[in-house]
Formats: structure tokens, C-alpha cells, sequence
């Protein structure tokens, strides 16, 4: 059974221990939402105009990075002229890499981010060997020495501290150990978490975040897990995917990753990161928050077993339904559909009804309980029968559902108390304890929604919360957006949440950081760009990254990134390997093209 939320069938808060940031609580049941400067810290004019206009925005929680002595000092020019403009917003200060600018920062604002990863241990390097028990015991102790003091001036000040693991940075000494992995960044942040208690200071919260959704959800799925047993009580979580990106693909990955927790209970404050104007995160993070407080419940609907490891993934087993050039089951990619004509669907539904490539169709048919030789006589007729059948009615087709071997279950609207998500875990729980192998289609339209009458984009959200949600748990084997009324957009939305968790790539993929103060070049002119020129490369991850923090980590899962070496000048990397330096940025798109071509990877875009 699950053990890292109260419900995975309908949204109940995980209590948590509040922490206050300066006059804003975390932790105490709203959900807080925050976001982070781009502008250079030690430009103070320009960082506190922006402070202005996120808290203007709705952001209650403002972080600026302190990469040096000089902008942590800074920062107590920001404070006195943010609070003198009438604004007690809670600032924030981000280090990496100098434990002495946290002591520094640590003067200045209400609270402190950290990143275990490079707070003092060394980062990930390619020398061969482990550590042994007292190596590793050496430099956990290296680590305390470092951080101590800045727990005890948070201590002293009322200041709070967010342990915040990035998958693109681990420490050398935690890979050696757990590997790139969920548990290792769990085992990063509990190490530091478990200094502040022995200093008796417990105002301080997590973060888990990575540019990869499925990773993103399953460490924080592992935190919640562990935390009480290892920390006698569980702190707040501050959600986030981490380089998701620009435009409508990263918010779709943003909204799988923080709502999908949110909807299992999980995550107390959220950043939606995007290499945009940071003011253009605020409205999403809110629509997020907002959604999640809308489906929460005070009690846990009905529970079921349900056969996951929730912590790492597979695909739920079913059996493959044979539709000619189509396949649809366990053993393909999920299936794209759309309702209308469209380019990129994997079949088109009109009237009720989708006429298949190969011949033949498929059919939208609604049973009940008792419509066992309905069922069968409909599936004898055509290629396939996309069955609409509630979650209770199950158990009275199970057996035609068995004989049938070319029905598609389509998961259906939320009762019981259950959110949509809930809803469609129950249906494929229920499908599990009966035996039945039939595909299940994800069909996601206004009759699931918590907020049928939102704008298009919150429902894009919402989409991607649902089917995203179910995709990491190998749930879903057809998946549909009834969103816009478009079917062509309707169709590529659906293709895009599929990238976004992973399950199927139907063009470029991208990641790339929102940017700070510590960005060395104009990011978002330099994706635009490099978006422009890359984007028909289907099978291509390109990484881009406004400086080295996260850069060669995060971009793991890159096959070419594009990183900030030094003001106005790029470094290009082959997946993890840097092999052109000091790019003038004038350039540098050119090359990483050029870099593709060498590779093998170029493809012509195909002509309009």
C-alpha cells in the first residue's frame, strides 16, 4: 500500500510542521507561491524593481541568487529599499558553492537556500573508485563544520533554511554512494536536515527537483516516505521542476510535476520555473495552487491495493490490441487521439466513431453492469471497442472484458469522493484485482475537471496533471485532450504532455533554466533561437543553461548542451563531455548546429 501521502484516490494535506519565512507560513495549509529574480543582485535598482513587480504578481515568497560576497552584501541594499517601497515580502537568498556568502546573506534576508550538492562537498567527478566508510564519514563531517554556523545564525535571527537537492548537482561523495538517483538526493538533504536537529533548529523545509518529471516525482514521493521515521516528523516541501523550460511544454512539465503531488497531498509552497520573465511564472504557480486547494477533502476516500512501486517506474501490464498500423497496449508508445480532424493524432474520433488507416474502426460505446452480450456483439463488428464503463460496473463485464480481446477501457469521471486522478488509479486497481488486461485510455475533457469553466491554459494544466500523473505511475496507453476546441491544437497538446512524462517523443526535447543573476549570457533571446533552428529534430535533447550551477548535471539526460561559460561566451557539450569552449555567443548557435551535423543527428526540416 502507499505509504508516502494519507490518499492517492483524493487529495488529504499530509500535515507538516509550519516554518515561517519572515511574516509568511509555510506548511499551514495554503499553498505559498514564490519565484526567483533574473537580474544581476548587485545591479540593486534593477533587482528590487523586480522584487516590486513579483510581489505585485502575487509572488509571496521573492529569491535572489548570492553567488559572491558582493551580491550577498548587496542584498542588504535590496531589503532596506524593497521595505522602504511598502513591501514585506520574505526574500530569499540562493548559494552555491561559498559557505561564507550564506553567512553573509544569512544578515540580510529571512531565509537561506542551500544545496547540499555543493555547499562544501566536491561535485560529481569521473575518478574511478568509491568511499569507504570513514572517507565518506570524513567529508559528512567537513560538511557539518561548514554548515553548523549558518544554523546557528538562522537559529539566533528566526531565519529559515530550505535544503534544496538538484538532481544536476550531487556531490561526488552521494553518486559514489547512492548513485544519480531518487534515493541519493533524499539521502543528500536528510544528511543536512539531520545537522540543523542536532542544533535544535527545526525552521527549515525540502526541496527534490529535477528537469526530469518522472525523477522530480519519485524522489519527493521518497522524501515524503521516509521522513518521519528518519526526522521524528514530517517539514514542508517546496515543489518544483527544475530547467522545464519556455512556453506551453514547460508549463505542461511544471503542471504534471508540482500538481500531480499536489493533488496526492504533498507540497506546501511551489515555483514554476521558466526561462520567461519571471513575473510570467506567478499566474501559473497560482492557478496550480489554487486548483489543488479546490479538490482537497478532510478524509481519504475508500482505499485499494494497487500494485505500484511508487518510487520507480513500469509500465502497467495489459494486453496489446493488434489495429494494423496502430498498436495499442503495453507493448507501444501510448496512442495520441484526438476528436476532429487532425495531422499528428493517431486516429481521429467523429461522431463517436474513428476510421483507422489499415481499415476497419474504432468505436465509443457506453456499458453498464449488465451489458455483457452488448459488449460482445459490438466488439465482433468492429476493430476495436473504446468502452466508457464506470469504475463499480467492472466487476459485471469482467468476463466479457476477457473473452473481448479489442476493448479499450476509457477511465471515467470522478465519484466515490475522488479526484480524476483518484478515479482513474481506482479504475486501473480495480481492473488489477479482477484480472482484466484491457488498454485503458486517458480521455481527459470537462466532465473530469475540478474547473470545467477555466481558461484554456488552466485546463491545459489540469490535462497534464491528470494524464501525467498516471503516466508515471505506466498508466495509460491512449491519451486525448479535449481542450480548445481546435482538434489539430487539442491533438499536440496531447503529444506534448506525453513528451513531458516521458512515455513518447514526438520533437525536439529541451531543458533549460530560467535564469538568475548568475546567468552569463541573454538566455531566453539564445533558446528562442536555438529552439527556431532545432525543433524538427524529433530524436535530439538539447540542454540549455545559463551557467555551470546545474548545467552539466542537469543536462544528464541532454545529448548537446548549450552553457554559460563566462559573460557572453558558451560552452558546448556532447551529452556530459564539454567539447568547444569560450564560444562568443554571436556564434554560438551556428556551432551547436554545426556540432549536431557532425554528430550524425541533423535532420533537414521538412519543407511547408
Amino acid at each position: 500500500m502507499n505509504n508516502y501521502c494519507v490518499s492517492r484516490f483524493n487529495c488529504v494535506k499530509t500535515p507538516v510542521r509550519a516554518v515561517k519565512v519572515g511574516d509568511v507560513e509555510i506548511g499551514g495549509g495554503e499553498i505559498v507561491v514564490q519565484s526567483m529574480t533574473n537580474t544581476k543582485t548587485c545591479d540593486v535598482e534593477a533587482s528590487v524593481r523586480q522584487c516590486i513587480q513579483l510581489a505585485e504578481a502575487g509572488c509571496r515568497i521573492v529569491r535572489l541568487t548570492a553567488q559572491n560576497l558582493e551580491a550577498a552584501r548587496a542584498l542588504g541594499d535590496i531589503s532596506k529599499k524593497f521595505r522602504a517601497a511598502g513591501f514585506s515580502t520574505p526574500l530569499v537568498a540562493d548559494i552555491h558553492f561559498l559557505p561564507e556568502t550564506a553567512m553573509e546573506a544569512v544578515e540580510h534576508v529571512e531565509k537561506i537556500r542551500i544545496n547540499p550538492g555543493n555547499f562544501t562537498d566536491r561535485q560529481r567527478t569521473d575518478k574511478p573508485g568509491g568511499y569507504s566508510d570513514s572517507e565518506y564519514a570524513a567529508g559528512l563531517e567537513r560538511a557539518r563544520e561548514k554548515f553548523a554556523p549558518l544554523v546557528r545564525r538562522c537559529k539566533e535571527l528566526g531565519r529559515a533554511i530550505r535544503i534544496g537537492t538538484n538532481h544536476g548537482s550531487l556531490s561526488d561523495r552521494i553518486i559514489r554512494r547512492y548513485g544519480d538517483t531518487p534515493e541519493g538526493m533524499v539521502a543528500a538533504a536528510f544528511e543536512f536536515a539531520k545537522m540543523c536537529l542536532d542544533e535544535g533548529f527545526r525552521n527549515f523545509l525540502f526541496s527534490f527537483k529535477s528537469s526530469n518529471t518522472r525523477v522530480m516525482t519519485q524522489a519527493y514521493r521518497l522524501a515524503a516516505s521516509k521522513m518521519a521515521a528518519e526526522l521524528g516528523g514530517n517539514y514542508p516541501l517546496h515543489l518544483g521542476v527544475t530547467e522545464a523550460g519556455f512556453g506551453i511544454d514547460a508549463r505542461i512539465k511544471s503542471s504534471m510535476g508540482i500538481g500531480g503531488l499536489l493533488f496526492d497531498g504533498l507540497g506546501d509552497t511551489i515555483r514554476v520555473s521558466l526561462t520567461e520573465d519571471p513575473v510570467e511564472e506567478i499566474p501559473v504557480a497560482i492557478s496550480l495552487a489554487r486548483l489543488a486547494e479546490k479538490v482537497r477533502a478532510q478524509k481519504p476516500a475508500a482505499q485499494k491495493p494497487e500494485g505500484i512501486d511508487f518510487y520507480s517506474y513500469s509500465r502497467r501490464e495489459c494486453r496489446t490490441v493488434d489495429l494494423g498500423g496502430l498498436r495499442i497496449g503495453a507493448k507501444a508508445v501510448p496512442a495520441a487521439a484526438s476528436f476532429g480532424a487532425s495531422g499528428c493524432a493517431d486516429f481521429c474520433v467523429e461522431n463517436g466513431e474513428a476510421s483507422l488507416k489499415g481499415g476497419g474502426k474504432i468505436e465509443i460505446r457506453k456499458y453498464g453492469a449488465g451489458d455483457s452480450e452488448k459488449l460482445l456483439a459490438d466488439a465482433a463488428k468492429v476493430a476495436a471497442v473504446a468502452a466508457q464503463v464506470r469504475t463499480e460496473d467492472l466487476a459485471g463485464l469482467a468476463v466479457a472484458l476477457e473473452r473481448a480481446g479489442n476493448v479499450v477501457l476509457i477511465a471515467p469521471p470522478p465519484t466515490g469522493g475522488r479526484h480524476s486522478v483518484g478515479e482513474a488509479r481506482m479504475f486501473a486497481a480495480t481492473l488489477r484485482e479482477l484480472g482484466i488486461g484491457a488498454p485503458i485510455w486517458l480521455k481527459f475533457d470537462k466532465s473530469l475537471s475540478a474547473a470545467p469553466d477555466a481558461g484554456e491554459m488552466a485546463l491545459l494544466g489540469e490535462a497534464s496533471i491528470y494524464i501525467g500523473s498516471l503516466m508515471a505511475d505506466g498508466i495509460g496507453d491512449v491519451a486525448s485532450a479535449e481542450i480548445s476546441g481546435d482538434p489539430q491544437k487539442d491533438a499536440e497538446y496531447c503529444l506534448a504532455i506525453l513528451q513531458g512524462a516521458r512515455t513518447r517523443r514526438s520533437k525536439a526535447e529541451y531543458i533549460a533554466c530560467p535564469s538568475c543573476g548568475r546567468t552569463l549570457y541573454d538566455i531566453q533571446d539564445a533558446f528562442a533561437k536555438i529552439q527556431a533552428a532545432t525543433r524538427h529534430l524529433k530524436d535530439v535533447t538539447i540542454g540549455v543553461m545559463g551557467c555551470i550551477v546545474n548545467g552539466p548535471g542537469e543536462m544528464a539526460d541532454a545529448d548537446f548542451g548549450y552553457v554559460g561559460g563566462a559573460p557572453g561566451k558558451i560552452n558546448l557539450y556532447k551529452n556530459k563531455v564539454c567539447v568547444e569552449r569560450n564560444i562568443p555567443q554571436e556564434e554560438s548557435i551556428e556551432r551547436l548546429v554545426a556540432l549536431i551535423k557532425k554528430e550524425g543527428r541533423w535532420t533537414d526540416a521538412p519543407s511547408d
